[in-house]
């Protein structure tokens, strides 16, 4: 039996200001045959990463009627527990433990304009990378018993902070500069929350995070994942007006 306890916060969710685009980011799909959209997500990222059914269990489409949001800000894309359907509710938080698998849940209308086919696969990167990294199967640890919100922001910089290392080895094909901004934003906003829930109230917590936070890329990516054949710490990958 896998032993595995329940992320103590709200399921880990990209949110409004991620739209999607359908679209293959790896093979175009011939004009007025489009895949159904049902199918979308879980092709994309079986080429890019064909063994995320190891830590990612299902890909279901939220119900339109959650989805549509009740005035707070609308999930489009979320790591949720087994079977859960609700990504706002905090009974569905993920799963953490060795082995664990946990569901995506994603809003059918975010797959429908706006954004590079590349963005697409950044945003199922990210929930596979939570995904592999609640398993413990990722070079970075996970934190400790901390609060939940610094354990939200630590889960999230590592996430987008892997994706703007995947970015910057080339492995979004046709990101736009706009879209790589924005990764790399989310990145310095999650860094910054971080930094100002630890860095006073505890330094030792802060250095330890910070030190993980900011290594060379190829020690954020996952374990089966080749490191990226550039350098190793490219140019600017932490760099963000939410980062000095």
């Amino acid at each position: 039996m896998v032993s595995a306890r329940t992320l103590r916060l709200a399921p880990l969710a990209v949110i409004a200001f991620c739209s999607l685009r359908s679209g293959d980011p790896l093979r175009a799909e011939p004009p007025g045959r489009p895949s159904p959209p049902g199918a979308r997500p879980a092709s994309i990222l079986s080429r890019a990463r064909p063994d995320y059914g190891r830590f990612i269990g299902a890909m279901r489409p939220i119900d339109p009627a959650l989805s549509a949001g009740d005035g707070a800000r609308r999930i489009y894309m979320a790591l949720v527990r087994p079977g859960a359907t609700d990504p706002a509710r905090g009974e569905s938080a993920p799963l953490i433990g060795a082995g664990v698998r946990n569901d995506v849940l994603y809003d059918r209308a975010a797959l429908a304009g706006g954004r590079s086919d590349a963005w697409a696969l950044l945003l199922l990167d990210h929930e596979y990378f939570h995904a592999r990294h609640l398993a413990g199967a990722t070079s970075l640890p996970r934190p400790g018993r901390v609060l939940p919100e610094v354990e939200r922001h630590f889960y999230e910089a590592a996430a987008w902070g892997f994706n703007v290392s995947e970015a910057r080895a080339g492995r979004y094909p046709g990101l736009r500069p706009d879209e790589f901004r924005e990764a790399l934003d989310r990145y310095g906003e999650h860094y910054a929350a971080l930094r100002a829930l630890t860095q006073e109230s505890d330094p030792r917590a802060w250095s330890a995070y910070s030190d993980l936070l900011r290594r060379p890329a190829a020690l954020v990516t996952t374990r089966t994942i080749p490191p990226s054949s550039g350098p190793a710490r490219p140019s600017g990958w932490d760099r963000s007006p939410a980062t000095p």
